[in-house]
């Protein structure tokens, strides 16, 4: 991490508590700048790790974070993450489904944390996720968890559970960049291969990493590394420059533990940390950085104005200030007129992405049950007759990866309809407040820089990733009873066909409700959001420039005597803003 990213939040600490100590009405200027510097914090970058069992990813990770902490030789069959993140003390917070309270383990030895990781990621000791863990996050202090990076331990694909790819597909859209891991022993499988088709547009980095080398010689570590190159190309269609980590991370993790810097280098794995913090991590965070700091420059612009405003209001003649301040109170109500007009479009807008959604539900709706009958009806067409037992074990099978996949196409689609409305928004509200500083800096004769629209926009902040309570796969059993039995085939077959309809159908308005609640819940909460924030901006617009001149000009009518003093104090003040705003320019 360079200089200047430790730099700036020094900065920001330090100039929050100099704006607070304007007085009360900097207090929120003050927040903005603190929660600023902790977007730097928040801010992280976000590192998947993929593969398939056995390929060595918790190994690589353990090395990555110099100790044996994540259970490796087990089978995450349970399709639990698992996100490492920096903290000063070791602890592992497990996240349930339902509104059970967290588990938490802070404070015990590695292998009090390993065997908690053990008992909620493994099948062995939680099969089939009968513990209801809906996520596991570890804080850890390993330098590269320090440095920003969150690393995500994925299930391994090729499992039994085949939504596990659908479900990686929807987190990964959250990602910044993926580690996939294969090895030499045996080389890449078809299942890898196919992982790779269809995660290849969901990320917008993966790179590379061949383990185990350390049981091959130079010449075989060529001749893989090659292999593999081609294999990605060729099948994988992978395009651009392909990156691949040559590592052993076993031999990585002892010599991390050992503190062997030589042997840390030749086990690859330091091109590996190396690479994703100089450059990854490093990449990110210097456009992070660049958008807190114009944040935080527009943050102490406002300042600086209503600094500049108290100023002004205190200097000139009564009358004059009189003057205009009633044309500044037609400018500050009309602007509320066309804050209330925007409102009303903002809601109009909501409604629209509500209906379109629910148009959507009943098109999934409609592809739901012609795939889930679909699936019914192979099951049914089998040699040995209709078996309902059969078709009803299929289609319970199929609602998994089916819905995984329509939760991810129904959120990219809202999110990027939802986004390029609200940019709109966005955009005209910056104008109307824009509109309010200038007006006021005109009347004033104050020099003012419009800021630009600095809002960092998004309808997620954090990775997030799928989970249900479980989508309802589960079929009332239904006997068939004598009378099935004593019927002609074709027959039996058509009561078969009615009760799995009946059945489906059921299913069906289940799950695509399960998906258009969790969709639309998201959409309001971003709405509603995005709404108090633009009221926010405007209020805090109005209050630092009506609300200045109002508070200078009762001043000047109850304590005209403090004047001369008042005005010293805000001079000293607005230089020691312009020379906040120069060094965040120069920073």
């Amino acid at each position: 991490m360079t200089s200047h990213a430790r730099h700036l939040p020094e900065i920001l600490a330090c100039e929050a508590d100099r704006v607070q100590s304007f007085g009360p009405e900097y207090a929120p200027y003050a927040d903005q700048l603190r929660e600023l510097a902790g977007r730097l914090d928040s801010g992280r970058f976000h590192l998947a790790v993929l593969g398939q069992f056995k390929r060595g990813k918790s190994t690589l990770i353990n090395a990555l974070l110099g100790e044996s902490l994540l259970p490796s030789s087990v089978i995450p069959l349970t399709a639990i993450p698992t996100l490492m993140t920096y903290g000063d003390r070791r602890s592992v917070r497990i996240r349930f489904q339902g509104n059970r309270d967290d588990e938490v383990v802070e404070g015990g030895t590695s292998q009090d944390l390993y065997r908690s990781l053990l008992h909620s990621v493994s099948e062995e000791f939680n099969p089939k996720n009968e513990r209801g863990v809906l996520q596991v996050e570890v804080t850890h202090p390993s330098p590269i968890l320090a440095e920003g990076v969150v690393l995500i331990d994925t299930p391994g694909i090729g499992s039994v559970h085949q939504h596990n790819t659908e479900m990686t597909l929807n987190f990964l859209a959250q990602c910044d960049a993926a580690l996939f891991l294969v090895s030499a022993d045996p080389p890449i499988t078809e299942v890898e291969v196919e992982f790779l088709r269809t995660i290849r547009d969901a990320v917008t980095k993966v790179f590379f990493v061949l383990n185990k080398v350390d049981y091959l010689t130079d010449d075989e570590q060529k001749t893989a590394l090659a292999f593999f190159e081609t294999v990605l190309r060729e099948r994988a269609g992978i395009q651009g420059s392909v990156t691949i980590f040559p590592v052993s991370a076993k031999r990585g993790l002892a010599t991390a533990t050992a503190e062997d810097a030589a042997l840390w280098q030749s086990s690859g794995m330091a091109k590996v940390s190396d690479h994703l913090v100089g450059f990854l991590a490093g990449e990110k965070n210097a456009v992070l950085r660049d958008a807190v700091r114009r944040k935080a420059r527009a943050v102490l612009g406002a300042v600086a104005l209503r600094l500049d405003l108290s100023r002004r209001a205190l200097e000139m003649p009564l009358d004059d200030l009189e003057d205009r301040m009633r044309t500044f109170e037609v400018k500050i109500r009309e602007a509320e007129l066309q804050r209330r007009h925007a409102a009303d479009i903002l809601e109009g807008d909501h409604r629209r992405i509500a209906i379109s959604l629910e148009e959507e539900m009943r098109g999934l709706r409609e592809r739901s049950l012609a795939h889930l009958m679909g699936v019914a009806e192979g099951a049914l067409a089998g040699p040995a007759g209709p078996d309902e037992m059969a078709a009803q074990n299929a289609v319970a099978a199929a609602i998994p990866p089916f819905y995984e996949h329509e939760l991810g196409e129904t959120t990219t689609a809202v999110e990027r309809e939802v986004t390029a409305l609200l940019q709109t928004h966005q955009q005209r509200a910056a104008d109307l407040i824009g509109s309010i500083r200038t007006v006021a800096a005109d009347l004033f004769e104050i020099p003012y820089h419009a800021q630009e629209n600095d809002r960092m926009l998004s309808m997620r902040q954090e990775p997030y990733w799928v989970s249900r309570k479980g989508w309802e796969s589960t079929f009332s059993p239904v006997t068939n009873g004598l009378v099935d039995r004593a019927l002609p085939r074709s027959m039996r077959a058509r009561r078969i066909r009615a009760r799995l309809e009946k059945q489906i159908s059921y299913l069906v308005v289940r799950n695509t409700e399960n998906l258009r609640w969790a969709t639309i819940q998201n959409v309001d909460a971003t709405f509603r959001q995005f709404g108090r924030e633009l009221d926010a901006d405007l209020a805090e617009a109005v209050d630092a420039t009506e609300g200045a001149i109002t508070a200078a000009y009762t001043k000047r009518r109850e304590h005209a005597s403090e004047t001369a003093d008042d005005l010293a104090r805000l001079q000293q003040a607005s230089g020691e803003v312009a020379s906040a705003i120069s060094s965040l320019e120069q920073e």
